[in-house]
């Protein structure tokens, strides 16, 4: 694990001391001083407002001694490392010290540079073995709560032990936070990892941030803790949103994008029954946003409006308003955009049954359009796999586009591609090769793959592999890298590496997890 430059603070009433202490090279041990303190009140202060990784302190000072510092820190800054500087005749605190958890002590009469290199060189393997152990639980406890929301939003009652990850003693609100994100799938897969450090840096640095959840693709739950009230969290919020949108916009190279996110945040909860009532209301905002994110408003909290079945009037009356724009594949993509949408927004049909409506007009529409033609069926999955109103139109009039210009979505070569992939993934492929099989270009290859999936060659090779490797890891008991050969990747570290930034955990942590918490489920079970 990378551990930036560490942050240290001086906390001495020798103002010599500090003085010296400021000359030393603190960039050749990768780290920074932050501040001085001459009194252990004065240092709680400062820790409490600049986040030292360290703090150098002195035994004897007035106001506040270096014991007593020591206690408060173990208190209230249980992560901060602890380095002393005593005297000789200060042995019988140096003790003591340690025994409440400093890290490592320097004598002031004889300390050296080498001696202080070398105080600071434990100090940052202390930080980094801490923060893996506790990647490591939270990676653990972060599976385990997604099986939990996992169980709660499909209606299924959870044992138990499945809520043990969240303790709720009924003295603390808490909220949960539905980020929900809408973007094109290769911009959220190239985001995907700057996401997730991101909501991890927010956890790292929120104390009420409490953990991050991943259910499925494009979407995360956030709990939040609330000491006091749910203004703050709420108002939190909104620069995640924006900076979420942001990175997806600029990984995926998109200059007019139609990327949005948008978070559902639950009513207070204090207990298991009221988190697992308040789920459900998350259900319900799932398909409402279908149409509320086509406002300006990005925070939803309380009940949606409510969605209505599709009549056979509203059926007719949508049939003929698509009908007079037909006229022309221009006027066709006006009325989507305008007429259309006023028309969706305006009587919130339930999206499943507006999307197979539109589905069955659409190939009716195209067979007319280029006699016969067929939808391709990764126009099908897109436009039904939808998730807003404004993806579903951007979909529509991408095939409109697509007929237009005398061509369909419907690409053989393609397909050919796909299956071919499918059949040869433990070799060695690349966009050449797959461009022979086909007999195209690789740059046209490329250009239609994207066009098709949503995604590049690239980026669909490593979800196939990647999908493949978490199955197996899940069914069998091979070895990391028997897996990795199996689904092409021979090179261990390089399988790691890319198995890390899909997951987030490591193959050997993620089978570790995932056999933990299946023997669980069975002896509870």
């Amino acid at each position: 694990m990378t551990v930036q430059p560490l942050n240290v603070l001086i906390v001495d009433d020798e103002i010599p001391l500090r003085q010296e202490l400021r000359m030393f090279p603190w960039e050749e041990c990768d780290a920074v001083l932050i501040g001085e303190a001459s009194n252990g009140e004065e240092a709680l202060h400062m820790c409490g407002t600049c986040a030292p990784d360290v703090v150098i302190t002195d035994i004897t000072m007035p106001v506040m001694d270096g014991i007593t510092l020591i206690r408060e820190l173990r208190k209230r800054y249980p992560a901060i490392q602890i380095i002393l500087l005593t005297c000789h005749s200060d042995f019988h605190y140096v003790q003591e010290a340690l025994r409440l958890g400093a890290l490592e002590y320097i004598l002031k009469v004889s300390m050296e540079e080498e001696e202080l290199k070398h105080a600071m060189n434990k100090v940052r393997d202390a930080i980094v073995k801490e923060r893996n152990i506790r990647a490591n639980e939270r990676a653990e406890r972060r599976m385990l709560l997604a099986a939990l929301f996992g169980k709660l939003l499909h209606g299924h009652e959870p044992n138990s032990t499945d809520w043990q990850p969240i303790p709720m003693d009924g003295n603390i609100s808490h909220v949960w936070v539905r980020l929900i994100l809408d973007a094109p799938n290769h911009a959220y897969l190239e985001a995907r990892q700057r996401i997730q450090h991101m909501l991890s840096e927010m956890e790292r640095t929120d104390p009420n941030w409490l953990i991050w959840l991943s259910i499925r693709e494009k979407e995360y739950f956030v709990i939040i803790a609330l000491p006091h009230s749910a203004a703050p969290a709420v108002q939190s919020l909104d620069g995640m949103i924006h900076a979420l949108a942001d990175t997806m916009k600029e990984q995926g190279r998109l200059t007019d994008p139609p990327v949005s996110v948008q978070a559902v945040v639950s009513y207070p909860f204090r207990n298991k029954e009221e988190l697992a009532l308040s789920l459900a209301c998350s259900t319900e905002w799932k398909d409402a946003l279908f149409y509320d994110s086509l406002t300006e408003n990005h925070v939803f909290i309380g009940k949606p409006l409510p969605l209505m079945d599709i009549t056979d009037k509203q059926t007719k009356e949508m049939n003929e308003m698509l009908r007079k724009a037909s006229c022309s594949a221009a006027s066709l993509k006006n009325c989507m955009q305008g007429d259309f949408v006023h028309w969706c927004v305006t009587h919130r049909i339930r999206p499943e049954q507006l999307k197979q409506r539109m589905l069955n007009w659409l190939v009716d529409w195209l067979m007319k359009a280029q006699e016969g033609a067929e939808l391709d069926s990764s126009s099908v999955t897109q436009l039904t796999g939808a998730e807003t109103l404004s993806r579903m139109v951007t979909c529509l009039n991408r095939d409109i586009a697509a007929a237009e210009s005398g061509r369909t979505r419907s690409r053989i070569e393609i397909r050919s591609a796909i299956q071919w992939i499918k059949d040869h993934m433990q070799q060695p492929i690349s966009l050449p090769v797959i461009a022979e099989q086909v007999g195209l270009s690789p740059h046209y290859v490329s250009r239609l793959f994207r066009e098709e999936t949503g995604s590049s060659v690239n980026e669909y090779i490593t979800r196939l592999r990647m999908e493949k490797a978490v199955d197996l890891l899940k069914r069998t008991n091979k070895k990391v890298y028997e897996i990795a050969e199996e689904v092409g990747i021979p090179s261990y570290r390089y399988f790691t590496v890319t198995f890390r930034n899909w997951t987030g955990v490591s193959p050997t942590d993620y089978k570790r997890i995932f056999r933990g918490t299946r023997d669980r489920t069975r002896e509870n079970g």
